[in-house]
């Protein structure tokens, strides 16, 4: 499992567990001495600046799907993934849901990469926000059916992007509760074009991030294999809304599948 250090982000004085949160900080370790040596002052002006995107996207995903987003914080060490298979063309991982052990549960965190908030339009931050939020639903519906103990391998990064794509909810089927909607699930379909994040932004992470030495973290997909103790997942309790929304849905697909 990807271990993450959560000391720097502080922790909640709040007793309520349903409210208590791990991240006190989504930037917090930006605060990082080695951090704003290793990153250019400017970036991380920027990074911090573009705050607003993350929350106002946010807010129209919560709005939009009546379920409350995750827990999200954005990492200053850009992981890169490659394989055995295509180890001189790493891909930037630019967001993706991390697995936590907390209090004998698991938590499910949406870790940002610094280069997407620091290089990304609105609509493409706002987009891999959503994009996030799908799998995040796909995992709490496969935790809640034990059925996230080990995590599929990819031999190669086209096989892994298709793999992400395939194993999360439609947008259709989660964003209905808003005139939000529409605009969301059309930056999704444009952003996700071929399974791909856009040219752009991965153009501007390879020349004005990883081609000057900011920190990365390289990743290999082969060991990308996420595994939970068992009883730490039948302990967790998660989002109640989730769980309905899910629910409604898999009751929907069974009274299609019989009409």
């Amino acid at each position: 499992m990807q271990k993450v250090d959560y000391e720097s982000f502080g922790k909640s004085k709040r007793n309520n567990y349903e409210q208590e949160k791990i991240i006190k900080d989504p930037f917090g370790k930006f605060e990082d001495i080695n951090i704003q040596k290793a990153i250019p002052r400017k970036i991380i002006k920027d990074i911090k600046r573009k705050k607003e995107f993350i929350e106002n996207g946010i807010n129209r995903i919560e709005e939009a799907s009546k379920i409350k987003y995750p827990e999200y914080y954005v990492e200053p060490i850009l992981p890169i993934a490659f394989t055995s298979l295509e180890r001189e063309s790493p891909t930037p991982y630019f967001a993706r849901n991390i697995f936590h052990i907390w209090k004998g549960e698991v938590r499910i965190i949406i870790q940002l990469s610094a280069p997407l908030i620091a290089f990304g339009l609105k609509g493409t931050i706002q987009a891999i926000l959503a994009h996030e939020f799908l799998h995040y639903i796909e995992y709490v519906r496969k935790f809640e059916r034990l059925d996230i103990i080990s995590d599929e391998v990819s031999s190669t990064l086209f096989e892994a992007k298709y793999a992400d794509a395939c194993r999360s909810f439609k947008p259709e089927l989660i964003f209905t509760h808003s005139n939000k909607s529409p605009q969301i699930i059309k930056h999704l379909r444009e952003k996700f074009h071929n399974h791909s994040v856009g040219e752009r932004l991965i153009k501007k992470t390879k020349e004005d991030w990883i081609n000057k030495s900011l920190p990365v973290r390289r990743v290999s997909l082969e060991n990308n294999v996420s595994s939970i103790p068992i009883e730490t997942i039948m302990k967790t309790r998660f989002d109640s809304d989730v769980g309905k929304t899910i629910r409604e849905l898999e009751q929907n697909a069974k009274k299609s599948k019989t009409r």
